[in-house]
């Protein structure tokens, strides 16, 4: 679902939203180089402010403090220019993140089948004690269950693109095409 934020916008951002192991992370530095902007990563950024893995946040203080921290974040990351920013799997979940993103950003939904999430998670590096929300549980039902309570709000985005199938570079060059083509269209040549 396309949603146009006017004819005179100027992205300076674009932000890659969607459950875990879609390829957020993945897909933003390739994106980034293509741009020549610069890779920005929520939960990175969220661990060199806490001073702590997101783990040890979870632990520490819960959910709750974890998204206190990732809300500072956000905001600051919305004042910067020229970035492509990997959100993390909830961070689309508040509404002023939310609104934060589209104030100049360009918002994609990764997307990807619970069987598929799963299957990655599997041939991950990270444990699955780093998914802290999952509680241990990588399985397709578990990941399903929490993906359709976030999938109303990933819906939300500008450009949605299901990541099963395609390469970590497919799902660049797709994103990027999306893009320029917004672009195109909010800087008025039609």
């Amino acid at each position: 679902p396309a949603k146009a934020h006017g004819d005179t916008m100027n992205y300076e951002q674009i932000w890659l939203t969607g459950f875990m192991a879609t390829g957020k992370t993945r897909t933003a530095r390739p994106l980034a180089a293509a741009l020549d902007w610069e890779a920005v990563d929520i939960d990175k950024l969220i661990e060199e402010d806490a001073h702590d893995a997101i783990p040890a946040i979870f632990r520490r203080g819960g959910e709750a403090a974890f998204r206190v921290i990732e809300s500072q974040v956000v905001e600051r990351v919305a004042q910067m220019h020229n970035v492509v920013v990997a959100t993390g799997g909830g961070t689309i979940l508040s509404e002023a993140n939310r609104a934060a993103m589209k104030a100049h950003g360009f918002i994609v939904c990764l997307d990807a089948r619970p069987e598929t999430i799963a299957s990655r998670l599997a041939d991950s590096s990270t444990h699955v004690s780093e998914r802290p929300l999952l509680e241990g549980n990588t399985s397709a039902y578990k990941i399903g269950e929490l993906k359709s309570q976030r999938d109303p709000v990933y819906a939300q985005a500008d450009f949605i693109i299901q990541t099963d199938d395609m390469t970590p570079d497919q799902v660049t060059h797709q994103v990027l095409l999306a893009f320029r083509e917004r672009t195109a269209v909010a800087g008025g040549a039609a």
